[in-house]
């Protein structure tokens, strides 16, 4: 039998022939501090069917009304995104049962859901589950699927409470860029795009959430982020799988943040097969942790404070000063072990454009082999 984490339910407008689309129309884009009337014109925006960026604790959120299909479409348009990345559903409540009530998911709720969702929402846990009758097939990529979570952050969970529907958002950027995790990074990235950015400081997380399908046995992480394996399993009492690339890219995928190429800066970005110790060419360095003695060097820090946390809450933000430096390359750190390193390496490793070594007096730069 045919699992329901590849089987397609219906077929996308024409419009959504899986490459990427720019939106052919320039607005005023408005960042805009958080208050009540901010609040009140961010709903609606959403309400007539627009587009807001708002923050959530892993990176902003591109938002649409998540049940309205004009108004998806609007997000896939403002990227450049291609419709077989499906979306997630950012719901106003972790209450699953009303979710399947409102035809958001469908019956049955699947084994562990609820006990998930009880630990980590509102939190940076994505769950795959089965698709309601209420969602368009523009949120899931023509899957019978659909990808939901419940957003920790005070400024989106009030705004999704406002709204009492569901919000359809990737991350503020376009398509295959660095996510941005303030304000001003997703003016650089959608300015004249879209009419508002609500302005919620830096994200405390920095990176995306962690994706669960529940649709498989045992469950199995689509994307890793900051709720591990090991955390899930505590919950499920199972072996948790990893899955994290998609077989086929120009099919419909189960969850977002599986192609093999993302998260990228302009600038070519090589990993490091060991800790930097030179710094003698022109190029961009991002260390882990320990700053060079030489002045010249052209260094980024990721965790001056030797947090993990901290190096995945700045990764974003350091790829993105490295990049606007304009430098031939961009080398890396290797990521060190810890709770965050999964999360961590997965997103370089489709951010880069392959590996650097240092070798007999010069930095050797390889490119990243396909497959």
């Amino acid at each position: 039998m045919q699992s329901p984490l590849g089987r397609s339910r219906g077929k996308l407008p024409p419009l959504f022939t899986g490459q990427p689309f720019f939106y052919p129309f320039l607005v005023k884009t408005r960042i805009v501090p958080i208050s009540a009337s901010s609040l009140r014109e961010a709903c609606q925006i959403l309400q007539g069917g627009d587009l807001v960026a708002f923050p959530t604790e892993t990176v902003y959120g591109l938002g649409a009304l998540g049940l309205r299909s004009d108004a998806v479409q609007k997000i896939f348009h403002a990227k450049g995104r291609p419709s077989t990345d499906p979306l997630i559903l950012h719901l106003p409540s972790p209450d699953l049962n009303q979710a399947v009530t409102h035809h958001w998911m469908a019956a049955p709720i699947p084994p562990f859901a609820n006990e998930l969702a009880k630990k980590f929402w509102p939190g940076p846990l994505t769950l795959v589950v089965p698709k309601g009758a209420k969602v368009p097939l523009e949120v899931t990529a023509g899957l019978g699927t659909v990808a939901l979570r419940v957003p920790a952050h005070p400024v989106a969970e009030k705004l999704l409470q406002e709204l009492g529907e569901p919000l359809a958002a990737p991350s503020a950027n376009r398509f295959g860029r660095i996510s941005p995790t303030d304000a001003s990074a997703v003016l650089q990235e959608l300015d004249g795009k879209i009419p508002l950015i609500l302005d919620g400081g830096p994200c405390p997380h920095g990176i995306e959430s962690t994706v669960l399908s529940l649709l498989s046995d045992p469950p199995t992480i689509l994307r890793p982020g900051s709720i591990t394996a090991e955390m899930i399993s505590e919950i499920t009492h199972t072996e948790v799988w990893l899955q994290s690339k998609q077989k086929d890219p120009k099919s419909g995928m189960p969850s977002p943040g599986m192609l093999e190429n993302h998260y990228a800066p302009q600038t070519p970005l090589y990993l490091c097969t060991a800790p930097i110790k030179s710094f003698a060419s022109p190029y961009q360095f991002i260390l882990y942790q320990n700053c060079p003695t030489s002045p010249e060097a052209q260094v980024h820090l990721l965790c001056p404070d030797g947090k993990h946390s901290t190096a995945a809450q700045n990764l974003y933000r350091v790829l993105r000063e490295a990049d606007q430096a304009a430098s031939s390359a961009i080398l890396i750190d290797p990521v060190p072990d810890s709770p965050w390193a999964l999360a961590l390496r997965d997103r370089l490793h489709r951010a880069s454009a392959g590996t650097a070594n240092w070798a007999n007096g010069q930095w050797n730069l390889r490119p990243r082999e396909t497959t």
